[in-house]
């Protein structure tokens, strides 16, 4: 059944119209030329847009989560310990997929809704041999906090380390230029601040990383970085992609850069700045100290459950927020804003949000 309410969670977002007319496009084959066009034009788009023009872009049909178990199974080998830096539920991620494969990774945490410090990736490369990888997030979803790639960066060259960040909620929101910020590995996927509709995510190589997949001994078959770079140079994926999506993917990031990068990195900064504003205005705490661009959280006052209100802002008003995840739940609100948005768009969210809290709070 359709869901009948406006999206205002962190992913899937709300599609434009022009996004969805284009992911509805006749099929094309995927060993035509017509397709290698498409393919070729979605790769030079993200290159743009994630400031990569020194890496190679490889996609998969799948979730944000298949890339970044494409990161881990092409970037890691049976005897190595990666650092795995967690400041959330996404990050937990990068964990559960090390356990999958059997290492045995090196943990650092942050409190939810804090981020990373710099310091502790300084302090934990202290301790592990060079080349070790560094498995972290942009943008955590999960509790809105922004980590310090930049700051992550410097420090991974200084060791010879290998960045790897998942980038699936902040990207095209946050500023992350990944040439200039040295990120080996830098993943994300079609239904954030792309403005597409789920299926498609992607990896972002650097040219070292690239060589060090190819001494990779962990178990690998549809992620295969190897088979996929054979099919690359023809600008064709090894198995069926999700042409569709692809074709409104390659629209969403067309709409970007015509819009300017700069001016849609402003675009996000302000929303966020706005919608932070209307919150705290509203009388709720927010959760993370270093917020993204792309979403905001607010937090519960104790003994209140965040489940009702959302519920009744979705059956009565046809507004979807979401709620947390996993111990999170029933303690936050979640207010996507990243793609397809605007002040205009928001304020009557936001209005709608107000009025139910306030009646909910009496």
């Amino acid at each position: 059944m359709k869901g009948k309410y406006i999206l205002f969670t962190p992913g899937p977002i709300d599609v434009p119209e022009e996004v969805l007319r284009e992911a509805s496009c006749p099929l094309l084959y995927h060993r035509e030329n017509a397709f290698g066009e498409l393919y070729n034009a979605v790769t030079e788009n993200l290159k743009k847009i994630l400031f990569a023009q020194g890496c190679d872009i490889f996609i998969f049909t799948a979730s944000g989560t298949g890339a970044m178990e494409a990161a881990c199974c092409n970037l890691l080998s049976r005897k190595d310990r990666p650092i795995v830096a967690i400041s959330g539920k996404f990050g937990e991620r990068w964990l559960e997929l090390c356990n999958t494969y059997g290492l045995d990774p090196i943990v650092i945490r942050a409190e939810y809704g804090k981020s990373i410090e710099p310091h502790q990736i300084e302090e934990a490369l202290g301790n592990v041999p060079k080349s070790t990888v560094i498995l972290t997030t942009l943008t955590e979803t999960s509790t809105g906090a922004l980590n310090d790639i930049r700051q992550f960066g410097e420090i991974s060259t200084k060791h010879d380390a290998y960045l790897v960040v998942d980038g699936v909620a902040g990207l095209g929101a946050d500023y992350c230029p990944q040439d200039e910020w040295h990120i080996d590995a830098l993943v994300g996927a079609s239904q954030k601040a792309f403005m597409a509709p789920p299926g498609i995510a992607f990896v972002s190589l650097s040219k070292r990383a690239l060589e060090r997949a190819n001494g990779s001994d962990l178990p690998k078959y549809y992620f295969n970085i190897r088979t996929y770079e054979k099919f690359r140079s023809k600008n064709q994926t090894p198995f069926t992609p999700a042409i569709t999506i692809l074709c409104g993917l390659n629209k969403g990031l067309n709409m970007i850069i015509d819009k300017g990068l700069e001016n849609n990195f402003k675009k996000h900064k302000d929303i966020a700045g706005y919608v932070r504003k209307r919150v705290s205005e509203i009388g709720f705490e927010l959760m993370p100290e270093n917020p993204s661009n792309a979403l905001t959280v607010m937090k519960m006052p104790p003994g209140k459950d965040s489940t009702a209100i959302i519920n009744e802002i979705k059956e009565q008003h046809g507004i979807l927020f979401a709620n947390g995840q996993a111990d999170l739940r029933g303690t936050i609100i979640r207010i996507g804003h990243m793609g397809n948005y605007s002040i205009e768009k928001l304020r009557g969210a936001l209005d709608v949000l107000e009025a139910v809290v306030s009646k909910e709070m009496s």
